[in-house]
């Protein structure tokens, strides 16, 4: 019963009401003290520490609301300065041996494939609630699974170089120890290999690198935006880890230590959804532009366009700000992004010769992007089809303007993304060097599905059960998470079913 209220997010209040409509359920108190059985349990085994964040400002400007629930914000933002931590190797010790029953771990082959990934989540406009989580790449069949990321970090306020360096200097010295001396496991010493995976801004933050906006923006390689234009460079992945700890600026952009130092920079992989993401808001913004340039962006436009989205099941809106007088429109998820991508309908709002033009351009990245996502895509034809792609993306204009025969291109240098730069010359790289795993189980899909779902529920959660006052409830929901885990853990090392038979009656006749 405690894991059906776990895997379903019931708490305390709704279950006892239930009890009062149904007898035969467990009563709550019964459930409460099995779970907190569970929880000294696990936490013998993987002990939760609460740790101080230890930075001046932990509240900032985020760019846009995740959870927008004003009562979750403020409990979130009263919950600042404060982090809950896992020791890895604690998690790994629990971990392994039933990874090895299940044979996806081989003894005699002793190498673990970790993969760190982090994530911060938009709470209101002012906090983040920072995860960061590891994930066992050999357990493949897993990596979609939001409950397969361990988290070992997990904190509310700035998604900061600071704050980060901070809460995770623990963490990093077991990376390293593990990096180095790998760890013992029943008698067996497990090696390991380090993989890196997250969004553009959290995985620049941990390099200490520039922001995506300034002059030399690539992690991997050492171009400028002056010369992104340039279809004859060729740009390969050449920064090098060990020149940055030697000395954290030996590369321009670059200005502190890296955190992660103990994985080498080929293993800094990009999320293959934020590369779909990214690039797909640039070419709806530049399609907005063109309409707004053209004088064409009036209340008969956005109408045709909310109705478009309506008839491929998307719920869409424009609104204007009422200072600046600038417009807004819905922000997109992902799977809304995609139908977009394939289906809207782009003769309704430009004329066909130029609706046909971008709307082939947007095709032919929607085929990359479901390429890029294929495991038996060759490395060398995604390269070719990329460079093709941005060919077309840069196709110039013929003629002169405003006069017959004028033809009109697409779109400029200055209007590509560094998402774009990585599709173009870097991905095919990363295809090559991780071609045993494949982009797509570097998708950072499952980390960011756990972070929303954990601060949707349990900050709501202590609000709905009580948290014993402030002070109490500033680390309870924090406490809550990671035991939740720890429960999840337990509950799959001893296979406790979700769903049980009733008792049959039988009748005995004597």
């Amino acid at each position: 019963m405690v894991r059906v209220l776990d895997e379903e997010n019931i708490s305390r209040n709704p279950y006892r009401r239930l009890c009062a409509i149904e007898s035969h359920l467990p009563r709550e108190g019964a459930v409460s003290k099995e779970r907190q059985r569970i929880n000294e349990k696990m936490a013998q085994l993987i002990p939760i520490s609460i740790v101080d964040v230890n930075t001046k400002n932990q509240v900032d400007q985020s760019e846009k609301e995740d959870i927008e629930d004003e009562a979750i914000v403020q409990e979130v933002i009263d919950a600042v300065g404060k982090g809950g931590y896992r020791n890895i190797k604690n998690i790994l010790q629990y971990l392994v041996p039933d990874l090895i029953q299940k044979g996806i771990l081989n003894p005699h082959q002793p190498t673990i494939n970790l993969r760190i990934s982090g994530d911060g989540r938009n709470v209101g406009r002012k906090v983040k609630h920072v995860m960061v989580a590891v994930a066992i790449l050999d357990d493949k069949s897993t990596l979609h699974k939001p409950n397969h990321y361990h988290t070992t970090i997990l904190y509310p306020g700035c998604e900061n170089y600071d704050s980060l360096s901070n809460v995770m200097a623990p963490f990093c010295h077991d990376l390293r120890n593990l990096k180095e001396q790998g760890l013992v496991i029943n008698n067996i010493k497990w090696n390991f290999q380090l993989y890196f995976s997250s969004d553009w801004k959290f995985l620049a933050t941990c390099l200490g690198f520039n922001g995506a906006h300034s002059k030399n923006f690539c992690p991997w390689c050492t171009i400028s935006k002056s010369q992104q234009g340039d279809l004859s460079k060729e740009w390969i992945i050449s920064k090098n880890i060990n020149k940055l700890i030697e000395k954290n600026n030996y590369y321009e952009g670059h200005s502190r230590k890296p955190l992660f130092d103990m994985i080498p920079l080929n293993h800094w992989i990009p999320d293959e959804l934020h590369v779909m993401l990214r690039i797909t808001d640039r070419l709806w913004s530049l399609l907005i532009a063109e309409l707004m340039e053209q004088g064409f962006f009036n209340d008969i436009a956005r109408k045709i366009i909310i109705d478009e989205m309506k008839k491929i099941k998307i719920n869409f809106q424009f609104w204007q700000d009422q200072g600046s007088k600038a417009w807004n429109y819905t922000s997109l998820m992902g799977d809304d992004k995609l139908k977009v991508l394939q289906f809207f309908n782009l003769t309704k709002i430009l004329p066909r010769r130029r609706a046909t033009m971008i709307r082939d351009l947007w095709n032919k990245f929607y085929e990359l992007y479901i390429k890029m996502k294929d495991p038996i895509t060759k490395a060398e034809d995604f390269k070719n089809d990329a460079k093709n792609w941005l060919t077309l993306f840069l196709t110039p204009s013929e003629g002169i303007p405003n006069t017959q025969g004028f033809k009109k291109g697409l779109y400029q240098p200055d209007n590509m993304t560094p998402y774009i730069h990585v599709l173009v010359h870097h991905i095919s790289e990363f295809m090559t060097i991780h071609q045993k795993w494949g982009l797509k189980a570097f998708s950072c899909s499952g980390i960011e599905k756990k972070n929303h779902e954990q601060v949707s529920y349990f900050f709501r959660k202590t609000m709905k059960d009580g948290g014993g006052g402030k002070k109490k409830s500033q680390s309870l929901a924090i406490v809550e998470i990671l035991q939740h885990e720890n429960r999840n853990l337990f509950y799959n090392h001893n296979n406790i079913p979700l769903s049980y038979q009733n008792p049959k009656k039988i009748h005995i006749k004597t």
